[in-house]
């Protein structure tokens, strides 16, 4: 049979051809269009769960309709589906800007340890993989940058991405051949032109990540962590040699310590950044990823937990959902009966801003409270004038509020917020109960990832994302997880770690009865005064 073409209509506003292969017509529509380089947005793993890989097409009457190109075969296509519109909100855009800035309060200069050569420290997170390069002689930086994580294709979270790995026959290999191909390989070939040094001139690697991520580096079964109980393959550190970095010679690489089988290495290496193993009043660090690390010390030791915020802080399942970069929305303010906002960096000449990062949405929710035009519930009131009414290309209507041409919000993109809110604030909230505390008994609260960056604390107080605290209390950290692991790394050991690891009490929410409580209380937009 003749190979077929399918015209794929860009949201770039390019164009691009399918080629469809008679003898494969049972391969999925995303499976072929990623194997053609157009990767949709298959957040869920492919399984069916979200509406992140639909297409449009126009049938013979004119008439909108949709594909879901996860549950689509080839075979299954109709013929008027020749032309297919790709929307920006099921595109697989690889374009975020991940964080690779930290501070660290353990200064770097007391843990060096002088010797020859160039390390590279990663964070190997689930939304974004950020790398630095070390002249280990002299402590010096060399080189950072940060880029998406490529397995985003199958699941926007871990268990999505376990799902994968035990549900395929070949998914756990085709997670860490994506990982390295398309994530890390390419980041240290990045790091590398950036020091003006060749990939052999780095010597040794200190690795931080979740258990999921480290698992999948090591190319280790995932199915330990497909239901309870719990049992992954590893939680202590591991000194081995990744082949797959770079061509030639293996490179040595520490994977440092995990706590718990979905607490990992990137929260003990973020308290190391943080210098919580020297403090001695109850402090709490929040890493705001996809995994939603929480990690709190307190006089009998360290309580942690991990609560399944999912992506939306960093942008991810919102319509208009971005990470911090050029063109996307950094704050937003309301003054005079307008919304206006800040840029995280300009736009390029003559373009409008094209995204909100998670931190914009939190000053949105916050202003829109105050002024009523949210309620508590998170629904809009829609008799107000700056709600209107957004057709999607299936026919379907939602409510929103523009802020910009090509920028807008929905109560639907609220209730996201509110979900991922609720995780962490009830994840907290049982954590000081089991430590007989109050949120007021803190007094330090670190808040970890580049969420945090442009992250407007009283706004996040207003809507009960952090603990009620003295502003004064609240510290902004970056990406703790790769300010630790370039500490281990510089000093050679991951012996300071030792405090933490030997005193730390992990916590499985689902076992907790008072954690559905607080999760409901959090769902609504309410100050967290636990």
């Amino acid at each position: 049979m003749k190979t077929l073409k399918i015209r794929l209509l860009l949201p770039d506003k390019q164009t691009a051809y399918l080629k469809i292969d008679p003898s494969r017509s049972d391969q999925r529509l995303a499976d072929a269009m990623e194997n053609a380089g157009y990767g949709l947005n298959t957040r869920c793993g492919g399984r069916g769960l979200c509406r992140g890989c639909r297409v449009h097409y126009r049938d013979a009457n004119g008439t909108t309709q949709t594909l879901r190109a996860c549950q689509t075969t080839l075979a299954e296509i109709p013929p008027a589906a020749n032309r297919l519109q790709i929307p920006k909100s099921s595109w697989s855009d690889q374009s975020l800007y991940g964080v690779s800035s930290f501070d660290i309060h353990p200064q770097l200069n007391p843990y060096h340890h002088p010797r020859p050569g160039i390390g590279l420290a990663l964070d190997i997170g689930t939304t974004t993989l950020a790398g630095m390069l070390w002249d280990l002689e002299n402590g010096h930086a060399l080189a950072d940058h940060a880029i998406a994580n490529p397995q985003r294709t199958y699941g926007d979270d871990v268990l999505s991405r376990i799902s994968y790995a035990t549900e395929h026959a070949s998914g756990r290999r085709r997670l860490r051949q994506r990982l390295f191909q398309y994530g890390l390989a390419p980041l240290l070939q990045t790091l590398c032109r950036q020091a003006n040094c060749s990939l052999d001139a780095v010597s040794e690697a200190t690795l931080a990540g979740n258990p999921v991520m480290l698992h999948t580096v090591l190319g280790e079964s995932l199915d330990g962590f497909a239901k309870y109980p719990f049992k992954p393959e590893f939680l202590e550190a591991r000194t081995v040699a990744l082949t797959d970095l770079r061509p030639g010679a293996p490179l040595p690489a520490i994977l440092l310590p995990s706590l718990a089988p979905f607490v990992g290495a990137d929260i003990v290496a973020g308290a190391f950044a943080a210098g919580m193993l020297n403090e001695a009043a109850p402090t709490l660090l929040i890493d705001f990823g996809t995994n939603g690390e929480i990690l709190l010390k307190h006089a009998g030791g360290y309580l942690t937990t991990a609560t399944a915020a999912g992506p939306a802080f960093e942008g991810g399942r919102l319509a208009c959902g971005a990470s911090a970069g050029p063109g996307v929305l950094s704050a937003i303010t309301h003054e005079g009966g307008q919304w206006s906002y800040h840029l995280c960096q300009p736009c390029s000449s003559g373009s409008e801003p094209e995204g909100i990062s998670g931190a914009a949405y939190v000053d949105f929710i916050a202003l829109a409270l105050e002024r009523g035009l949210l309620n508590r519930f998170g629904r809009f009131d829609r008799a107000h004038p700056d709600v209107s009414l957004l057709e999607d290309a299936d026919g379907s209507c939602k409510h929103i509020i523009r802020l910009s041409p090509h920028t807008w919000i929905s109560e639907v993109d609220v209730a996201e917020l509110l979900q991922a809110k609720a995780a962490i604030a009830a994840g907290v909230a049982v954590l000081l109960e089991i430590a007989g505390l109050q949120a007021c008994d803190l007094r330090k609260v670190y808040i970890a990832g580049g969420f945090g960056y442009h992250l407007n604390t009283s706004h996040a107080h207003r809507i009960g994302l952090l603990p009620s605290v003295e502003k004064k209390c609240f510290e902004t950290i970056g990406n703790a997880s790769l300010g630790g692991a370039s500490a281990c790394l510089l000093q050679n050991s991951y012996r300071n770690l030792a405090p933490l690891l030997e005193n730390c009490q992990s916590i499985e929410l689902n076992l907790m009865p008072e954690f559905s409580d607080h999760y409901t209380d959090g769902l609504l937009l309410e100050p967290f005064t636990s």
